[in-house]
C-alpha cells in the first residue's frame, strides 16, 4: 500500500538525518528537477520534518515550462547554473554526448551535492538499467564524499501520481502535453521516440545543437558524415553509425 511506502520513506529520512547533518549543517541536499519524482521526494522531506534544501542544476537545455514551474511553485529551490552550456561542452569535447559517454551529466549534475547526503528520485520502475539500483550509494568525487539516498526506489509510477494528487495537487504542465519524463531536451539516455517528440515540441533546440556539431566538424571530427544535419539526424536516431550508414545506403539502392 502507498501508505506503507510513505511511512518507509519518511522513516528512512529520519533515520539518516544525523548523517546528513554531520556531513553538512544544511542537512539533506534534495536533487530537484521539477519532475514528478522530485516533487514527491521534496514533499516527503517536509512530511518527515527533516532539515533539507532543494537544489536545481540547470543544464541549459531545460524546457522553459519546467523553469517556469519551479520558479512559480518552488521559490525556495536553489538554482545552480553551469559554467559552460551543453553546447560549449560539446564543442570542447569535440563530440556529442552518447548513452555510454554522458560527459554533460558528469560535469553538470553528478558533481552536485558533494559533502552532502543527496536525496534522489530514482525509481527501479523507470528502466531496466535501474532494477539493481541500491538504496544507498556512497561515492567519492574529486576527493570529496557524496552519499546518494533513493527514498522512493520501489515506488511505482501509479503510486507517484496518487501521492501527487493527494499530497501536492499540482505538477508541471508538460505531463498533460504527453511528456512521460522531464529532463534535458534530446538527452541521449532517453528513447528515440521521446527525443523525436521533444524535437517536435521544442524545435528551437535543433539549431544550437547543429551549431555545436559544426564546430566539432571544423575540428576534424564526424568527417564520415555529409554535414551537421546528417550528424544530427544520426544522433537523434539513437543507432550505431554502422546501422545508420547501412540504412542510408539501402535507401539509395531503392531509389
Amino acid at each position: 500500500m502507498l501508505s506503507d511506502k510513505i511511512k518507509y520513506s519518511t522513516d528512512l529520512l529520519q533515520r539518516h538525518e544525523s548523517t546528513a547533518l554531520n556531513m553538512n549543517p544544511d542537512g539533506y541536499y534534495v536533487a530537484f528537477s521539477g519532475g514528478k519524482d522530485s516533487q514527491v521526494i521534496y514533499r516527503l522531506c517536509e512530511m518527515a520534518g527533516v532539515k533539507f534544501k532543494a537544489h536545481f542544476n540547470c543544464t541549459t537545455v531545460d524546457p522553459k515550462e519546467v523553469l517556469h514551474f519551479i520558479h512559480d511553485k518552488y521559490p525556495d529551490v536553489i538554482w545552480h547554473r553551469p559554467e559552460k552550456s551543453i553546447f560549449k561542452l560539446i564543442e570542447d569535447n569535440g563530440c556529442l554526448p552518447m548513452r555510454n559517454m554522458r560527459f554533460c551529466c558528469r560535469l553538470i549534475k553528478e558533481v552536485a551535492g558533494v559533502n552532502h547526503v543527496v536525496i534522489t528520485g530514482v525509481r527501479r520502475a523507470e528502466s531496466r538499467n535501474r532494477k539493481d539500483h541500491k538504496e544507498v550509494i556512497i561515492s567519492c568525487i574529486g576527493g570529496e564524499d557524496k552519499l546518494n539516498l533513493s527514498i522512493i526506489l520501489d515506488w511505482t509510477t501509479d503510486e507517484v501520481w496518487e501521492f501527487i494528487r493527494s499530497e501536492i495537487g499540482y505538477y508541471c504542465e508538460l505531463y498533460d502535453k504527453g511528456f512521460k519524463r522531464i529532463g534535458c531536451m534530446l538527452c541521449p539516455n532517453v528513447y528515440y521516440k521521446t527525443r523525436k517528440e521533444q524535437l517536435l515540441f521544442s524545435p528551437r533546440f535543433e539549431y544550437p545543437y547543429k551549431k555545436a556539431i559544426q564546430k566539432c566538424i571544423d575540428k576534424g571530427n564526424y568527417q564520415d558524415f555529409e554535414n551537421a544535419d546528417d550528424v544530427f539526424k544520426w544522433w537523434i536516431g539513437g543507432i550505431s553509425k554502422k546501422e545508420y550508414f547501412a540504412n542510408k545506403q539501402q535507401t539509395k539502392l531503392k531509389l
